[in-house]
């Protein structure tokens, strides 16, 4: 174990516990009806693919085929496309390597072919602690009837976790297992097991995640975001930070959406869940 991922995961570890207070006026939506999923359903056949199995069976195929035909290819900046899971499959479906497909857009591919195909399902922000990093990641997280619980599961890389018995984790029982190094790594990842495990170690330090799940969920105006942050940490000063940092970094042309970004984040109230929320389903 390097000393990198040490001090990664004892971050985890020390700071391992979360609000129990609730904010107010918390809502919390997982829309499978949506009529944006029948063009999904039937131009990309998403029920055929998900199988008739359980629920975890059904997330776990549908985010092979997700891993497989929205390969990751973040260079040349992030593509023009709708927020939505037909734009961008329309733009990247199974033609390799396409420039601007970041692992939020594969997040929303499979989110939403999750909620097509009957799933509760969640886009999560994972950031890590330092303002100074700029490289996040986004996964998903649905909820597994059969086990009565939500799991992690990353279409970037294909990826779950799983404890020593090989019982599927949630993004908070990963996040706590890799404060201890007792997590185990399934999926793409196989030969990188231990860049994997730091990687989101790094990045599972707090979670932003958002009121309405739905097709196009980051079209919705006025859409609520909420943060689920370990006791003790100001949210809303890394946040700034973060923001202050990627002005320094950027050449001016690139700067303004952070500058606007920024004055607004500046007067907005930052809304931290507790742990009971982040878990809710309805």
């Amino acid at each position: 174990m390097n000393s990198e991922y040490l001090l990664l995961t004892g971050a985890l570890r020390v700071f391992d516990n979360f609000s129990q207070s609730s904010c107010d006026n918390f809502i919390i939506e997982h829309d499978v009806k949506n009529p944006g999923f029948e063009l999904l359903r039937s131009k990309y056949h998403v029920l055929e693919i998900a199988g008739g199995g359980n629920c975890f069976s059904k997330a776990i195929n549908l985010m092979q085929w997700v891993y497989d035909n929205v390969p990751h290819c973040g260079g040349g900046g992030e593509v023009d496309i709708s927020k939505d899971s037909v734009s961008i499959l329309n733009y990247s479906f199974g033609k390799g390597r396409l420039p601007g497909i970041f692992c939020y857009h594969i997040a929303i591919v499979f989110t939403e072919c999750c909620l097509a195909s009957g799933l509760i399902a969640r886009t999560i922000h994972c950031k890590p602690y330092s303002p100074n990093d700029v490289d996040t990641h986004v996964v998903s997280m649905v909820y597994i009837n059969e086990m009565n619980k939500w799991v992690l599961f990353d279409p970037n890389n294909n990826a779950y976790f799983t404890d020593k018995n090989g019982v599927a984790l949630s993004p908070l029982e990963a996040r706590h297992l890799l404060g201890r190094d007792e997590i185990y790594v399934c999926g793409a990842p196989k030969d990188q097991p231990d860049w994997y495990k730091q990687y989101m170690a790094k990045n599972l330090f707090y979670i932003k995640f958002w009121s309405i799940n739905t097709f196009g969920t980051d079209l919705i105006g006025n859409q609520k975001v909420y943060f689920l942050a370990p006791l003790g940490f100001d949210t809303k000063g890394r946040e700034i930070a973060y923001c202050e940092y990627a002005i320094k970094i950027n050449p001016d042309e690139y700067t303004k959406d952070w500058v606007d970004y920024l004055d607004k984040l500046k007067e907005q109230h930052i809304i931290t869940v507790s742990e009971e929320q982040f878990l809710q389903i309805v």
